[in-house]
């Protein structure tokens, strides 16, 4: 934890503040373990204060060794406890997280508050992962590697899209895992065209493909794996697509290695499906940084110039959407390490008739 409150003072200093406060449920947990939704994280350059309202007091308290944990309450509001400790410190300019603040929470904070209220981004605070953290997430993927196995030996033909996210789900809690990372998606047939859809009522037919997307939490910290099979056999053109988009996928894993830009590693998975004729049918980005939030900085995007780092954890997704036919993505964690990357997620790739 002290790790993390050093980055985040060192962020700070290099835009000029001697306080932030953090109200994003991630940041709240990186900083100071605190699981609620509610309440707050001050971090000043002498201390790092819990503010929290009785319900979450006590286990904050036992939970933060290093720091102060306040309770709020009718007479001690939240914002009485922030402008107290900036007066004590001699803080005249507070930080406070630009994408996560309403207008009306500013509102009210520039009315209470005397400091000057700075919106700051801190996008790359959680992006190198510390050995504990990676601990969590090698968990959750192993977890999310086994429920791909079992759920290929479970899903059949008159099944529900539903129906097969409940077994998934139900599977992968009874190996530890805290709950699912997102909402599991599961497209099948012409659905598989929509890159979030939403598992329903569709029932499983003979001749589908299917695309599960789904990742578990373990002590706060995600997963997140695609895999795209076929039901009875493999029709064409999604058969071909299916082998465009694992190349892909093994090209982009490939070229990640420390000193490279985001958008480089993006590059390679989408100049790969253009030239195969399907530029236009990969509609996202090709992944996403992950950790205590399943989507987070940087990106493997084509405008983001972040370099990599070792220690990020990335997904590499490419994908391709054919409307009324189907669609194809298949998705790994993958590690930047001094030398390359590892890849987490160990799910086979083959494409599968199941």
């Amino acid at each position: 934890m002290l790790e993390r409150i050093k980055r985040a003072r060192r962020q700070m200093a290099e835009k000029g503040l001697a306080a932030m406060l953090f109200t994003s449920r991630e940041n709240k947990f990186y900083i100071a373990g605190l699981y609620s939704g509610s309440g707050y994280i001050l971090l000043t350059k002498k201390q790092v204060y819990a503010i929290v309202d009785g319900r979450y007091y006590l286990a904050q308290k036992q939970r933060m060794t290093q720091g102060i944990t306040l309770q709020t309450d009718s007479a001690h509001p939240a914002a009485g406890q922030i402008e107290r400790i900036l007066t004590e410190e001699g803080i005249d300019r507070l930080g406070f997280e630009a994408d996560e603040v309403s207008f009306g929470v500013w509102q009210k904070w520039r009315g209470t508050l005397s400091a000057e209220l700075v919106p700051v981004s801190l996008p790359h605070l959680r992006s190198v992962k510390s050995e504990e953290e990676l601990l969590c997430i090698r968990k959750a993927c192993r977890i999310a590697d086994q429920g791909y196995e079992y759920i290929l030996e479970h899903i059949r033909a008159g099944m529900t899209e539903k129906q097969a996210e409940n077994e998934l789900l139900y599977y992968m809690k009874s190996l530890g895992a805290q709950k699912e990372s997102f909402d599991i998606i599961v497209a099948s047939g012409e659905n598989g065209a929509m890159p979030h859809a939403k598992a329903g009522e569709r029932v499983l037919q003979p001749g589908d493909f299917v695309t599960m997307d789904f990742g578990v939490r373990v002590g706060e910290y995600c997963s997140d794996i695609t895999r795209s099979f076929a039901i009875g056999e493999a029709r064409e053109p999604l058969r071909t697509v299916y082998g465009i988009v694992l190349a892909a996928q093994e090209q982009a894993i490939a070229a990640v290695r420390p000193g490279r830009r985001c958008r480089e590693i993006d590059a390679v998975a989408r100049d790969w499906i253009e030239k195969a004729g399907y530029g236009k049918n990969f509609s996202h980005n090709l992944g996403h940084s992950m950790g205590i939030a399943c989507h987070e900085d940087p990106r493997f995007g084509p405008k983001d110039e972040t370099v990599l780092e070792p220690g990020m954890v990335l997904t590499v997704e490419p994908g391709i959407y054919l409307e009324g036919i189907g669609g194809i993505r298949i998705e790994d964690d993958i590690l930047v390490t001094e030398s390359g990357c590892e890849v987490l997620t160990k799910a086979p790739k083959e494409l599968r008739v199941i």
